[in-house]
C-alpha cells in the first residue's frame, strides 16, 4: 500500500526530528545550568564583598547580580519544561510509529513453512476480503505446497495395527517414476475406520530432489515384525485341526509319524515353526490324509540331493 508506506516514512521522520529536539534541549537545559552557575557565582563574591567591607560595592551593582542570578535560574526551569515537553512529543511519536509499524507489518504475509506456490486465489489490486469476518466466503491468497517432505496415508489392516510404530521403516515405490524410496511411520490415528477394518497411518517421505509431485500414487511395504535364523516349513505341510496343528514326519526308519508344533510368522509360502521340530527332520507337504502314523515309507531324498548336485554342476540350468 503506497499511502501506508508513506505514512510509515513520515512516522519515523517524526521520531527521528523529536530525537533530535531532545538532544537540543537537553543542551539547552545545561548551557543554562552553566549560566545560572557562572551568574550565581558573581553575585555570591559580590555579597560577600559587601558584607565583609560596608560601601564598597554599590547597592545597584549587587541588585544587578541579584536580578541576573534569579532570571538566569528561570531560564533553567524554561529549558527543563521545554525538555520535558519533546520528551513527550518523541513518546507520541514512537507510539505513533509503532502503530503505523503494525499495521504496515499486516501487508507482509509470511508463509509458516517453506515451499512453492502452487496456486494464486488474488490477483494484483484485487480487494481482498478479511479472512475474519467470514468463514465461509473468504478465500486464501494462495496455495502452497511443501514438496521436499511428502506425505503418504496408508490404510492398515486390523490384524497389522498392533506391530505399527512411529518411526517404523517403510519402503515407497512410486511408479510413475521407477524408483523406490524409505519412508518413516509418523503418525497413525489409533483407531479403526469400522466401514473398512483398517488404520489411517502417515508416512513421511523425504524428496529432497523434487523428483516427486503431490498426489502420485505408491506402493508401500512396512516391515511389520522380522525374525531372524527361524525354522521354516511350507505351509502345504501343516495340519490344522481346530487349534490343533501337527505335521507328518518321515523318521530315520522311514516311518511316519505325527508332530504337533507350534507356528509362528507365516507368510503367503512357508511359516514359523517355534517348537516341535528341528532341523533337518524331513516332513509330508501335500496328500496328508494318505498317509499313517507308523506306515512305512520310501523317500526319494538321495535322489533329490544328485539332481540338486547335478543342477549345481550345470549352471542352474535344465
Amino acid at each position: 500500500m503506497p499511502e501506508l508506506d508513506a505514512q510509515l516514512k513520515g512516522t519515523i521522520s517524526e521520531l527521528a526530528r523529536s530525537k533530535d529536539d531532545i538532544t537540543r534541549d537537553e543542551h539547552e537545559v545545561a548551557r543554562a545550568q552553566s549560566e545560572h552557575n557562572a551568574l550565581h557565582s558573581n553575585y555570591t563574591r559580590l555579597k560577600q564583598a559587601a558584607s565583609a567591607q560596608p560601601g564598597l560595592i554599590a547597592q545597584q551593582e549587587l541588585d544587578d547580580a541579584l536580578s541576573r542570578d534569579l532570571a538566569s535560574e528561570e531560564r533553567i526551569d524554561a529549558a527543563k519544561a521545554t525538555l520535558a515537553a519533546a520528551k513527550q512529543q518523541s513518546a507520541s511519536a514512537g507510539a505513533d510509529n509503532e502503530r503505523v509499524s503494525d499495521l504496515a507489518s499486516y501487508t507482509r504475509v509470511t508463509a509458516p513453512i517453506d515451499g512453492v506456490i502452487v496456486w494464486r486465489y488474488a490477483d494484483t489490486g484485487a480487494l481482498i476480503q478479511a479472512g475474519t469476518s467470514s468463514n465461509t466466503q473468504s478465500l486464501p491468497v494462495v496455495k502452497l505446497s511443501q514438496s521436499s517432505l511428502l506425505r503418504l496415508r496408508l490404510p492398515v489392516p486390523e490384524d497389522a495395527v498392533v506391530y505399527i510404530h512411529e518411526g517404523a521403516r517403510v519402503d515407497v515405490n512410486v511408479d510413475a517414476v521407477r524408483r523406490s524410496f524409505v519412508g518413516r511411520v509418523a503418525r497413525f490415528t489409533g483407531d479403526l475406520n469400522p466401514a473398512t477394518g483398517t488404520m489411517q497411518t502417515e508416512i513421511d517421505v523425504e524428496n529432497r530432489d523434487l523428483s516427486l509431485t503431490p498426489g502420485m500414487y505408491a506402493n508401500a511395504t512396512i516391515e511389520l515384525e522380522r525374525h531372524d535364523n527361524v525354522l521354516t516349513i511350507p505351509v502345504s505341510a501343516v495340519i490344522r485341526s481346530g487349534d490343533h496343528t501337527s505335521v507328518l514326519v518321515v523318521d530315520k526308519s522311514s516311518h511316519v509319524q505325527s508332530r504337533s508344533v507350534k507356528l509362528g510368522l507365516q507368510e503367503s509360502n512357508i511359516v514359523e515353526v517355534t517348537s516341535g521340530l528341528a532341523e533337518g527332520n524331513l516332513v509330508i507337504t501335500g496328500g496328508q490324509s494318505n498317509y499313517q502314523p507308523g506306515e512305512a515309507v520310501r523317500t526319494n531324498l538321495e535322489q533329490v540331493k544328485r539332481e540338486a548336485i547335478d543342477e549345481e554342476r550345470s549352471g542352474g540350468t535344465k
